[in-house]
């Protein structure tokens, strides 16, 4: 036995790091038609965590066009077994694969780049390396197992028979944060319909789909035309590992010309402080599918060491790592109230919950969580700079309603609530997997305010529906950086409001509920990096 076992975890090395989930294109090496081997040229560098992918999607372009589409039923460190089969052999030379976002952690570059060191191979990563931001507290979903007893009708005891367990879900992801950024809106409407960089560095280009012209840069398709709603939108040359590979690798259906990427200004490997801010637009999506990230959550004993699995063969017993994938934000909850920071609230639906395995098989001799990073400093979008940390603050904004501000507004909510809806399908090859699919999406407004005069409570009594754009609700925030951010609603009625009798005769004040049904503007000026 260890002696790391007769010690305890505590919080001091418990870290939950963000993970995006993004569409990753690779060539294969191999021409089976049910093994999809990543090609160990180009690619070589990012070892796959085993069956991690298990459930998840992977489309085949034959040729530069698609064909179809396969479920992944296991993988390990390079290579994706699937069904059905393609439906021709893979030609290695002309035929292309995309590993589909939705629950697919994005892998990374690992430690060494699959190049021997001191007689091992680099440990596994995953594109963990990325600051969740100013968290108040969070819960990482946890399984829950059905449990199954029968009788058999089989006597002689009054105990069950037998006993077995059924499907697992996992559940219960919460995210609570202080808002110095605003960009979890895209996980929760669905689509970042554009992107502007300011001052793009117009003389940097990556000079491969796999490679950057040196670690630390941000990469971004500058032309209109190949922007896609549902990312990969910012390309990172990820240097954690020595090197500038792309993570992901540049997806050769809209960013196939190396020559329309610029460079992010930066500074130190982050966004710099004035000047170099990027502004996205958020929309609302309309069909089945919503943007999704994943969760890595380690328990570690020795931060020294890297956040490394341990090689005993014992039990795990220096890093246990979990990974919950496919997040989906089912509610956000934004809250500003009054001499208060901004604050939000994320409910998650998680596809599942996978442990990382203690040791993984050859060419890997393990695992690294926080993706290789020892410093909290040194996480992707974590930053020294003080108004970048500094929090949106309620006397930061102005909310405007019926077109004016007509009352002094005290407190204010909004919740946006996507009613995801669990699926199991047929196929996915582990009764643990299951898909959300959103259903009905609803906004509501709550605020409480100190009453100037009557307007909510004869709009309560009103009986037509408001869809003058010129009275839309209007939530704008600001930061003396530049940072900034404006939301928009239309087509809205009051619901419901209260009216207090104080009998201290202090302010009369009201509680107000809006219910809006279109979202028309959703726009953020941010340091923030989003990857998709």
């Amino acid at each position: 036995m260890a002696v790391e076992n007769s010690n305890i975890f505590l919080g001091s090395g418990a870290t939950m790091t963000f993970v995006p989930e993004l569409d990753f294109f690779f060539k294969a090496e191999t021409t089976s038609t049910t093994a999809i081997q990543i090609e160990t040229t180009n690619a070589v560098q990012f070892q796959l965590v085993p069956n991690l992918y298990v459930g998840c999607t992977l489309d085949w372009y034959d040729n530069g066009v698609y064909a179809s589409s396969h479920t992944i039923t296991a993988n390990d460190h390079d290579t994706f077994t699937i069904t059905p089969a393609t439906g021709a052999a893979v030609v290695t030379a002309d035929d292309e694969f995309v590993l589909r976002a939705y629950g697919s952690p994005c892998p990374a570059p690992s430690s060494t780049n699959g190049v021997t060191v001191d007689g091992l191979k680099g440990r596994t990563r995953l594109h963990a390396d990325n600051w969740l931001g100013l968290i108040e507290t969070a819960s990482f979903p946890n399984i829950e197992v059905e449990m199954k007893q029968l009788n058999l009708s089989l006597g002689g005891t009054r105990n069950f028979t037998h006993q077995y367990k059924g499907i697992e879900t996992a559940s219960g992801g919460n995210l609570a944060l202080v808002c110095n950024q605003v960009t979890w809106l895209y996980y929760a409407l669905g689509k970042c319909t554009e992107l502007t960089v300011a001052n793009a560095v117009t003389s940097e280009h990556p000079t491969s789909y796999h490679v950057g012209t040196h670690g630390g840069m941000y990469f971004h398709n500058t032309s209109a035309t190949s922007h896609i709603d549902e990312g990969p939108f910012i390309y990172r040359a990820n240097s954690v590992s020595g090197g500038t590979h792309l993570v992901p690798p540049l997806l050769f259906t809209v960013d196939d010309v190396v020559g329309d990427l610029d460079a992010i200004p930066t500074n130190n490997g982050h966004i710099a402080a004035t000047g170099g801010f990027i502004t996205y637009k958020f929309e609302e999506t309309n069909g089945a599918h919503l943007p999704s990230f994943a969760l890595e959550y380690s328990l570690t004993k020795d931060v020294a060491n890297n956040f490394q699995a341990d090689q005993d063969a014992d039990a795990e017993d220096i890093n246990f790592v979990r990974v919950a994938r496919g997040n989906r934000v089912n509610t956000l909850t934004m809250t500003a109230n009054e001499n208060e920071e901004v604050k939000m609230t994320l409910d998650l639906n998680t596809r599942a919950v996978t442990p990382i395995p203690q040791t993984l098989a050859s060419p890997s001799t393990g695992y690294e969580s926080r993706g290789g990073q020892t410093v909290n400093n040194d996480l992707f979008n974590f930053t020294n700079e003080p108004t970048h940390l500094e929090p949106f603050f309620f006397s930061d904004g102005t909310i405007s309603v019926y077109g004016q501000q007509f009352l002094k507004i005290t407190n204010f909510t909004l919740t946006i609530n996507n009613n995801l809806m669990d699926k199991r399908f047929i196929g996915a090859g582990n009764k643990s997997i299951k898909e959300g699919i959103p259903a009905q999406r609803t906004y509501e407004i709550a605020l409480t305010a100190l009453v100037t005069d009557d307007k909510l409570f004869t709009e309560l009594l009103n009986q037509d529906e408001n869809n003058d754009t010129t009275q839309s609700i209007d939530l704008v925030f600001t930061k003396d950086s530049g940072e900034s951010f404006t939301l928009a609603f239309d087509d809205y009625f009051t619901s419901a409001n209260t009216w207090t009798v104080p009998e201290d005769k202090s302010a009369i004040t009201v509680e107000a509920t809006l219910m809006p049904r279109t979202l028309t503007n959703c726009t953020t000026t941010t340091h923030w990096v989003l990857q998709g």
